[in-house]
């Protein structure tokens, strides 16, 4: 018989004393929607029988050790038994979405100068606040899971200095040149070491936002255990890794903040345990000094280019916070959709009206399939949605039982919409009607554009009953200018700085490496803050004079001049809706406003114009006025 080929990935688990963890993340494996893998499972040590309890499955090789070899030491020894060209290294209380290996390998492929891949960790207790979004480095030898305890808002895919190996994918090639994680250092910083010695051998370490995990980790304080390993183990990373001038600056640095962290630490008990690990780094400083000769002997980067990689923001650092940074050819990295493509449409609904009938009727037009994501109506208008999407079979009905807020409802829209196997997926309100040939003029005019590729969003052209809206479309070509620019019958706009959710047509592998909608929002800003995060990524938004939605922005008020007569109208909000607009744009403002100056003035002004509007125009002026104020305050808190 021919030898089966390899997989595409091995997954290796170093267990000890894992419990209950270790059959939940095997049942997280099971469900993965990539197949073509193989889990190697060294049991180091463990006394708790959870290993042998596990159900056996034709994918799962286990290996025992009869003492504990430490995190560095069994993972080297599981990739010994591995056959695949990843290595994937996974925790036992690391807990994978069923598309989480998929798109680790997706983005591998995508990025072929990484050396390793980063999984998104979010905290398994509260799956809304991040574990973790790649591991930021600093020349004092202090490294961190960037983000972790923060809401986790997405990040597009990007460059980090380094990833967390609880859930990493490492290319073969580069692990097994490098020796793998260094063993002397037992658990600990072995991952960043190795992220060290990876950028010195010239590879790339990238963080993407689809591969998500559910960490359970360590929420206690740190034992001497961690204490120890940690602190010792910080300094020789800087001393075996940091190459040239930069380790002359580390290295006192590294030694400071050690005793820093013992003389601050005295109170809760931790000088010991800290100065003793130092003492131990000391002392085993010989074996450092002559590792970092064969491997400083052996790097293939200037120093220059490794010091970039660093982070050098000391309130980047105070904060914990993420650093990934752009890689410029996303785009072109990111693949495009087979002709014509599968169009599945995701409607969010919330005690909608009779308008929506009209919506869905209008999607099942013009898409292969629609998800209708409801968000929490009552009995007496959900059951008509029951019977709507029932007697359809190109139709699905996902019940919320809550009023989640828009961005989570569409979240979890997109998710089973890429479930379906959409090429594109069409956001829709539950208010807003897609003109005929909607969605097939905006992907013909896609396929006419020579650099497709770029475009990540199209947007129709608006229009409403009370012919408030404008055809028109903000516009900047870079920080400094903005544009009206307007939208009519065979026009094809550039350079969107954005586009409202309603009527969005987005390509399904670009929400890979953009990510989502940020959840946490809730409501309003959410479109806004996808469209910038888009756009820093490289993409480009795109609007379609020929594809026209019937569409309504907020409540339409007409103005009784002073002679009583009308006036004109505007739109306003509710005071519950004010706290949205307002927290959350000042939200996006913080995370980027500095990409368009001009569009961040402009919205600056749109918020006077919005208090002046209350003040001048509207009813319940003082709760609005509130509203507003608490929304600032909750946006500069987080």
């Amino acid at each position: 018989m021919p030898k089966a080929a390899p997989p595409k990935a091995s997954i290796l688990i170093v267990a000890w004393n894992s419990g209950d963890d270790l059959a939940r993340c095997m049942a997280a494996l099971e469900a993965q929607s990539l197949r073509d893998f193989e889990v190697i499972l060294l049991d180091n040590g463990s006394t708790d029988g959870a290993v042998e309890q596990l159900v056996q499955r034709p994918w799962l090789t286990c290996l025992r050790s009869d003492r504990n070899l430490g995190f560095a030491a069994g993972n080297n020894r599981a990739a010994q038994g591995a056959s695949a060209q990843y290595l994937v290294t996974l925790n036992p209380d690391a807990f994978p979405d069923p598309d989480w290996l998929e798109m680790l390998v997706a983005a591998a492929e995508r990025h072929p100068e990484a050396g390793s891949i980063g999984s998104t960790q979010v905290l398994d207790a509260d799956p809304e606040i991040y574990d973790g979004a790649g591991d930021p480095y600093t020349v004092f030898g202090a490294a961190w899971r960037g983000g972790k305890g923060r809401p986790a808002r997405p990040v597009a895919e990007g460059e980090v200095f380094g990833v967390c190996a609880a859930a990493a994918l490492y290319r073969r090639e580069a692990f097994e040149a490098l020796g793998g994680f260094e063993e002397r250092f037992f658990c600990y910083y072995e991952d960043v070491d190795l992220a060290v010695r990876l950028r010195l051998a010239g590879w790339t370490v990238i963080q993407t936002p689809a591969a998500r995990v559910r960490h359970v980790g360590s929420g206690s304080a740190p034992s001497g255990f961690v204490l120890r390993h940690a602190t010792r183990n910080r300094i020789w990373t800087v001393v075996r890794g940091l190459p040239g001038w930069i380790v002359w600056v580390g290295t006192p640095l590294a030694m400071a903040f050690a005793l820093a962290a013992a003389v601050t630490g005295a109170p809760r008990g931790e000088a010991r345990a800290r100065l003793s690990a130092l003492g131990e780094a000391v002392h085993g400083l010989g074996e450092t000094l002559r590792e970092r000769k064969a491997i400083q002997g052996s790097a293939a980067v200037s120093k220059t280019l490794f010091a970039r990689a660093l982070t050098w923001s000391l309130w980047t650092y105070a904060r914990r916070g993420i650093d990934v940074r752009p890689v410029t050819d996303l785009p072109d990295r990111t693949a495009e959709p087979p002709l014509p493509g599968r169009v599945v449409a995701v409607i969010v609904s919330h005690q909608p009206d009779g308008k929506l009938r009209e919506v869905i009727a209008a999607a099942l037009d013009q898409c292969d399939r629609v998800v209708l994501v409801d968000n929490g109506s009552d009995e007496k208008m959900i059951a008509p949605l029951r019977d709507l999407t029932g007697g359809e079979d190109r139709a699905v009905l996902i019940e919320n039982g809550e009023n989640l807020g828009l961005a989570r409802a569409q979240n979890i829209g997109l998710a089973r919409a890429r479930a379906e196997g959409a090429d594109w997926i069409l956001l829709l309100d539950d208010d807003s009607v897609p003109e005929p040939e909607m969605v097939a003029a905006m992907i013909s005019a896609w396929e006419t554009l020579p650099d497709r590729r770029r475009v990540g969003l199209l947007t129709p052209r608006l229009t409403d009953d009370e012919g408030s809206l404008k055809p028109y479309l903000l516009t900047a070509r870079g920080r400094f200018d903005l544009d009206r620019t307007p939208m009519g019958p065979g026009g094809l706009v550039r350079n969107g700085v954005f586009a409202i959710a309603s009527g969005s047509l987005i390509r399904s592998k670009v929400l890979e490496v953009t990510g989502d909608m940020p959840a946490d929002y809730f409501i309003d800003y959410v479109d806004i803050e996808f469209s910038l995060r888009l756009r820093a990524a490289g993409f480009e938004i795109v609007g379609v004079g020929d594809a026209v939605l019937r569409h309504r922005l907020g409540e339409f008020q007409q103005i009784v001049g002073r002679d009583g007569g009308l006036n004109g109208g505007l739109n306003t909000h509710s005071a519950w809706r004010r706290f949205y607009i307002h927290r959350n744009r000042v939200r996006v403002w913080r995370a980027h406003g500095g990409q368009v100056l001009a569009w961040l003035a402009w919205d600056m002004a749109a918020t006077l114009y919005d208090v002046w509007k209350v003040l001048r125009h509207e009813e319940d002026k003082i709760a609005k006025l509130k509203a507003i104020g608490s929304g600032w305050l909750a946006a500069l808190r987080a």
